[in-house]
C-alpha cells in the first residue's frame, strides 16, 4: 500500500479526537476519548498532560484498528490543541506542575503588575492582544511566584500540542500559531520578540524554538510507537492551534475567508494578510506564510449548553440512553418548539468570565426575561441564541478594525445542529456554509501534514484537493428582523450588569 495516509490529532477541552484519512480527505477512521477538568477555585481551570498523552494513545489504537490499513501506510501525523495553556515540562519532558488550560484566571494579579509596569500598546503593536489571564505570558508569571520549585524545574514551556509532540518524538518546539498567545511574539515576523521577553521578565532558555507548523520537528520514537500502535519513523509536524487547524479545515486561505468554531468555547477565525495590531480582538498564527489570523474567541458557548446538559438535562440524558442518541439532539428538538427569540428570554454565554471582545473575568452567565411561562425549550434556544449574539458582537469588533468578513464557515461540535446553524445566519443576517464532512480540527491537522510531508506542494495545494464544500444555510428575513431588536437588547445588557458583576466577585465565598 502507498504511504499516503494521514493521522490528524486534536487535544482538544474535553477529549481528544483522531482520525486517519487518505490524501483526498476521505476519513477512514475516527475516535475521541473524554478527560476531566479540574477547578481548584474560582477561576482556576486546570488538566493533567499525562491524561491527554493516555487519551491520545487510546483514541491512536482505536482510529488505526477502525481504520483497517497498515499504520506503515501512514505518511505524517499533525497535532493541534486547546490553546493556550501553560505545561510547564522538566529537562525528560515530565509536567512539573498542572497544566493551566486557557480557561484558566488566576493570573490576575501578575496582569495587574504587567499593566503597571508595561505600556499595553506596546504588546498590541509588536505581538498583537492585550494583557489578560488568557494568555500565556501572564500564566508563567504566576507559575514563578505561587510555584517557585516548579518554575525551578521547568525546563521548557510548551502546548498541549508541543506536549504530545514530544512524548511522539521526543523533540520540544512550539508551532507558529501559538506565539501571537505567549504576548512576547513578534507577529508580523513570526519569532520571538526579545523586547517583550525582556519586559515582561520572562526567562527566554524556557522557551522552546519556534516552529512553522507544517515543518517536520521529527519521527515517531520506538517507546511512542509500542505506546500509539503508530510506526517507529513516522514523520511528526509541528502542529498548531485548534483554531487554525479549524480554519484549514474549511479551506482559509484567502483574505476575508472567515469562520466560526464552537465547542466548547465560539471561536471567530478571519484570515487576512495583515497581523491583527489591538487590543479587542487578538491575532493568531496561520500555517502559510504571508497569511495570519485575526480572531474572536469567547469563552463558555457550547460550555453552556454542556453545563445545561449536566445539571438540567437529566431527563433527556436518561432518555437519550435509552434511545441510544445524544442527549443534545433531545434538547435541540426542544429548542426547535421555541420561536425564534426564546420567547422573550436572552442569554448572556459569559459562565466563566469572558474573552474577546469584552475582556471582563468577573462577567457571569445572565438568563433575562424569565417568566412562569418560560419552558425549557426556550432556556436552550436562549443558550444558541446567546452564542450567536456574542459571535455577532465579535464580527462587528473585527469589521471596525477593518477585518470584513467576505465568507463564513461554521465548524466544531457545534456545527453539528442544524437548528445552531440556521441561528447563526439569522442572527448575523449573512450565509453560513459547513464542509461536507465536519470532522474538526483533526481535518485541519491532516491536511497540513499532507504538505509538510510532501504530499502536495503547499498547504494552499493540499487545501484545493482534500476540502470539499458542504451545505450552506441563507438567512431567513422574518427571523433576520426579529433578532435584530433582541441584539440591541443584548449589547445594552452587559454595560447596565458591568459593575455588578464585580461587586458580586468580591462577595466572599
Amino acid at each position: 500500500m502507498p504511504v499516503e495516509l494521514l493521522v490528524g490529532v486534536d487535544v482538544g477541552t474535553t477529549g481528544v479526537k483522531a482520525i486517519v484519512c487518505d490524501r483526498y480527505g476521505n476519513v477512514l477512521a475516527q475516535a475521541g476519548e473524554e478527560y476531566p477538568t479540574s477547578f481548584p477555585q474560582p477561576g482556576w481551570a486546570e488538566q493533567d498532560p499525562e491524561a491527554w498523552w493516555l487519551a491520545t494513545c487510546s483514541v491512536l489504537r482505536q482510529a488505526l484498528a477502525h481504520s483497517g490499513v497498515s499504520p506503515k501506510a501512514i505518511a505524517g501525523v499533525g497535532v493541534s490543541c486547546q490553546a493556550p495553556s501553560l505545561v510547564a515540562v522538566d529537562k525528560l519532558g515530565a509536567p512539573v506542575h498542572p497544566a493551566l488550560i486557557w480557561m484558566d484566571r488566576r493570573s490576575e494579579a501578575q496582569c495587574e503588575l504587567l499593566r503597571s509596569t508595561l505600556d499595553e500598546d506596546v504588546i498590541a503593536q509588536i505581538n498583537g492582544g492585550r494583557i489578560d489571564p488568557y494568555f500565556l505570558a501572564p500564566k508563567l508569571l504566576w507559575l514563578r511566584d505561587a510555584a517557585p520549585d516548579a518554575y525551578a524545574r521547568c525546563h521548557q514551556v510548551v502546548q498541549a500540542n508541543g506536549y504530545i509532540v514530544h512524548k511522539l518524538t521526543g523533540v520540544f518546539s512550539m508551532d507558529s500559531s501559538h506565539g501571537p498567545l505567549t504576548l512576547c511574539f513578534d507577529s508580523a515576523q513570526s519569532e520571538w520578540s526579545p523586547r517583550l521577553i525582556d519586559a515582561i521578565g520572562i526567562d527566554p532558555a524556557k522557551l522552546p524554538p519556534i516552529t512553522p507548523c507544517a515543518e517536520v520537528v521529527g519521527v515517531v520514537t520506538t517507546h511512542a510507537a509500542a505506546a500509539t500502535g503508530l510506526t517507529a519513523g513516522t514523520p511528526v509536524i509541528a502542529g498548531m492551534t485548534d483554531g487554525t487547524a479549524a480554519s484549514i479545515e474549511v479551506g482559509l486561505v484567502r483574505p476575508g475567508d472567515a469562520a466560526e468554531m464552537t465547542g466548547q468555547s465560539t471561536v471567530l477565525l478571519i484570515c487576512s494578510d495583515t497581523p491583527y495590531r489591538g487590543k479587542v480582538l487578538f491575532p493568531l498564527g496561520h500555517p502559510i506564510a504571508g497569511l495570519h489570523l485575526v480572531v474572536g474567541a469567547m469563552v463558555a458557548t457550547g460550555g453552556a449548553l454542556r453545563w445545561f446538559r449536566d445539571h438540567l438535562g437529566e431527563s433527556e440524558v436518561v432518555e437519550a440512553q435509552q434511545l441510544g442518541v445524544d442527549p443534545f439532539e433531545l434538547l435541540s428538538q426542544k429548542a426547535e418548539q421555541s420561536p425564534p427569540g426564546a420567547n422573550r428570554v436572552i442569554f448572556l454565554p459569559y459562565m466563566y468570565g469572558e474573552r474577546s471582545p469584552i475582556w471582563d473575568s468577573s462577567a457571569r452567565g445572565v438568563f433575562f426575561g424569565l417568566s412562569l411561562a418560560t419552558t425549557k425549550g426556550d432556556l436552550v434556544r436562549a443558550i444558541m441564541e446567546g452564542a450567536a449574539y456574542g459571535l455577532r458582537h465579535n464580527v462587528e469588533a473585527a469589521a471596525e478594525a477593518g477585518f470584513a468578513l467576505d465568507t463564513l464557515a461554521c465548524v466544531g461540535g457545534g456545527a453539528r445542529s442544524a437548528l445552531w446553524n440556521q441561528i447563526k445566519a439569522d442572527v448575523l443576517n449573512r450565509p453560513v456554509s459547513l464542509p461536507a464532512a465536519a470532522f474538526g480540527a483533526p481535518m485541519g491537522d491532516a491536511i497540513v501534514a499532507a504538505a509538510g510531508v510532501g504530499l502536495y506542494a503547499s498547504i494552499a495545494d493540499a487545501v484545493a484537493h482534500m476540502v470539499k464544500p458542504g451545505k450552506v444555510y441563507a438567512p431567513l428575513a422574518a427571523n433576520v428582523a426579529r433578532y435584530d431588536r433582541f441584539y440591541r437588547i443584548y449589547r445594552e445588557l452587559y454595560p447596565a450588569l458591568r459593575q455588578l458583576f464585580r461587586d458580586l466577585a468580591e462577595v466572599e465565598q
